[in-house]
């Protein structure tokens, strides 16, 4: 399979009429995270993400023999048992090109618990599934660096200029690290001494925003005189987060979790709403909780305490309501 960059044009080479090697499968992709980085990694400094195994999108890719009056291939896709929009069923047409194939007819039915527009990398799960489905229908190899790859190039659709984080999260399935036009490194993550897991819960303030206008509004704090020395200390705070993560120290990955929560406070992307949901995982006790994607709504990341993790699950249900939070390991 031909390698391409991260931020090429989506290929434009003659397609490959593909044998088909099932007629019917299932794909699945997780949801995301960012640990530390989010804006900064617009920028060029590294991040820190994992996926959200709790939170998947699985869809059903069927092949078919419909096709229209002027032999085009028709293509139907369901999110959720409803239709989609021209432009999101584009995502299927963008798949094809990138994979280097020709199109042939399918029915795809997608459902999905990752939260659209709250920051989880919706628009990242659904590129990785896609070309996932596809590339079993044909029999075609791919490796997750080239998944991660070729599922940035579709997730232009949805953000222009991707940094390539999301899709590198869900397409490695594993904590990363990364630093945009770069490959994803993994992470070798120890769990806390004495426990499987590092344990986290995600809690949604149920408020959405786009991440465009989240990003212009974080733009100015990391351009002007101070940029490239906040830039520099996200950058760094990425790699002390890794080393917590790797080492199984709670404390080092507590610390930058709260430092760079501050910053994005600075940057102006907490509101109200995540702040309030901040502060109610601390004053339980947690270690850390910051915003995690683009801000301005979405959700927050708290950090379980390692000894008290399941009571602060418990409580922080029964304050915020069980459907505001959300269970994650990571291993």
């Amino acid at each position: 399979m031909k390698q391409t960059d991260m931020h090429s044009e989506l290929l434009t080479e003659r397609p490959v009429a593909p044998k088909l090697s099932a007629q019917s499968v299932q794909a699945s992709a997780s949801g995301k995270a960012i640990i530390v980085g989010e804006h900064a990694v617009v920028y060029g400094a590294r991040a820190v993400a994992m996926p959200i195994n709790s939170l998947q999108m699985n869809v059903r890719l069927t092949v078919t023999q419909k096709y229209d009056k002027n032999g085009q291939p028709q293509v139907r896709m369901l999110i959720g048992g409803r239709p989609v929009t021209a432009h999101l069923r584009g995502v299927i047409d963008d798949a094809f090109t990138v994979l280097g194939l020709e199109p042939f007819p399918l029915d795809m039915e997608a459902h999905s618990t990752v939260m659209i527009g709250a920051g989880l990398g919706s628009s990242a799960s659904l590129c990785v599934v896609i070309l996932k489905a596809i590339a079993a229908t044909v029999g075609m190899p791919m490796s997750r660096f080239e998944l991660a790859n070729f599922a940035n190039q579709l997730e232009r659709r949805f953000h222009g200029n991707p940094s390539g984080l999301d899709t590198a999260a869900v397409a490695m399935g594993h904590a990363i690290s990364f630093a945009k036009g770069g490959t994803p490194t993994e992470l070798a993550v120890a769990a806390p001494a004495g426990h499987e897991s590092w344990r986290f819960a995600l809690l949604d303030s149920g408020v959405r925003s786009s991440t465009l206008t989240m990003i212009q509004v974080a733009a100015p704090y990391f351009q002007g005189s101070l940029g490239e020395q906040r830039l520099a200390a996200f950058d760094s705070l990425a790699e002390s987060t890794a080393r917590g993560l790797t080492l199984g120290d709670q404390g080092i990955v507590a610390e930058s979790m709260k430092q760079a929560g501050a910053w994005l406070t600075e940057a102006g992307v907490v509101s109200d709403a995540l702040t309030e949901l901040i502060n109610a995982a601390t004053n339980l006790g947690c270690p850390a909780a910051k915003s995690t994607g683009a801000g301005g709504g979405g959700c927050v990341l708290a950090l379980l305490n390692r000894e008290h993790a399941d009571a602060q699950l418990v409580a922080l249900r029964e304050l915020l309501g069980g459907t505001k939070v959300c269970a994650v390991e990571l291993r």
